[in-house]
């Protein structure tokens, strides 16, 4: 009895820490290479910062994540034929000011090409970290 006590207080603890973790810029920019990289453009759009999630203007911000969706899905078949697919990327450096944040990652391509990729970044109001869109 004292056994299965013990396991089960170590399962709950280990739920607690795992709860307790945040994302950080850098799990974000990896996260987000991850899901280009798997041609998972809907979880990619889902890590980025629409003002629409803190207005909560839900049918806008749906019809902002579809477009989003395409535009990056367009982009990136437009890469892979220049650079071929996403080989592997690797963690370069990260800068974080307050609420924003700039993560570098060294991006390999299939083809043999690399470059490094800048990924912007900005925390949410409740304190997510989400890439950043500028509008110019």
């Amino acid at each position: 009895m004292r056994k299965a006590l013990t396991i089960i207080v170590g399962l709950l603890a280990l739920l607690v820490i795992g709860s307790c973790t945040e994302d950080t810029p850098r799990s974000v920019a990896e996260k987000s290479m991850q899901y280009l990289k798997d041609k998972e453009f809907g979880k990619y759009v889902d890590l980025v910062y629409f003002e629409e999630e803190v207005t909560g203007e839900k049918e806008l911000l749906k019809d902002k994540k579809d477009s989003m969706r395409d535009l990056i899905q367009t982009k990136y078949n437009a890469s892979v034929e220049e650079n071929g697919n996403i080989k592997d990327f690797s963690f370069i450096d990260e800068e974080v000011k307050d609420s924003t944040a700039l993560v570098r990652l060294q991006v390999n391509y299939t083809s043999g090409k690399s470059d490094t990729q800048k990924v912007d970044l900005r925390k949410t109001p409740n304190g997510d970290w989400r890439i950043y869109f500028k509008v110019k």
